[in-house]
């Protein structure tokens, strides 16, 4: 694929993924720490705190409530014709999620791997609703016309909503959502006897029009101090 001259590819999908560039000079990629996998001599590596357009410390604390890092990794080459791979930290899939003619998009908890280009990452506040749904209080908005790419854990579904069309997912295992996609914290089920037995007991409601990208698996649990330490960030 490509982003004017940038070119990229996704390859061995889809459960050890990684994301390829093509890079010439002066084009550069933004990434969490610790993912880059292969690089040639011409591109130089730069520590940067926070992400998008306007990166310092205030982004970088907004990235840590959002379930990222504090700093990012930025890549720039220094000339023509260079290449350079990243690998997410888990067993699954990249989404590519182009921002152009596509509006905004909602990150979750650590879905985020890099972006390229023309995009504006803040952190947004999802309120208790978020803290509820087990992906943190916080979520990370992309906007721009750049491309952003997002890593999961087991295969991917990408699924579109019709203008008013509702569908329920554990927000365990979603990756992104259009910001058109309303969300909602809701009861599973009517009773609480059926909540509790089944382990279901709240979900998230999304109601389009928009995209939902979700995935097929969670990330294993981290026992119970984790979670809380988790469900605080």
């Amino acid at each position: 694929m490509e982003q004017g001259c940038m070119e990229f590819r996704v390859k061995h999908q889809p459960v050890f993924s990684v994301v390829e560039f093509d890079l010439n000079a002066d084009e550069v990629i933004i990434s969490q720490p610790n993912s880059m996998l292969t690089m040639t001599s011409g591109i130089q590596i730069k520590a940067a705190v926070g992400r998008g357009r306007k990166p310092g410390w205030r982004s970088g604390f907004g990235s840590l409530l959002g379930g990222e890092s504090f700093f990012t990794a930025e890549f720039t080459a220094s000339k023509n014709d260079q290449m350079l791979t990243l690998a997410p930290d888990a067993y699954g899939d990249i989404v590519v999620i182009e921002l152009l003619n596509a509006g905004g998009f909602y990150l979750t908890r650590g879905s985020y791997l890099a972006n390229s280009g023309d995009c504006e990452l803040k952190t947004k506040y999802g309120g208790l609703k978020g803290l509820m749904s087990k992906k943190g209080l916080f979520l990370l908005h992309a906007s721009g016309e750049g491309i952003v790419f997002c890593q999961t854990y087991g295969a991917v579904i990408d699924k579109v909503l019709d203008d008013g069309e509702v569908f329920f997912v554990d927000n365990r295992f979603v990756v992104a959502f259009s910001d058109t996609v309303q969300y909602q914290l809701v009861k599973a089920t009517e009773s609480v006897k059926d909540s509790l037995m089944s382990g279901e007991g709240l979900v998230n409601r999304y109601t389009g029009p928009g995209r939902l990208i979700y995935q097929t698996r969670s990330k294993p649990g981290s026992g119970v101090l984790g979670k809380i330490l988790d469900a605080a960030t």
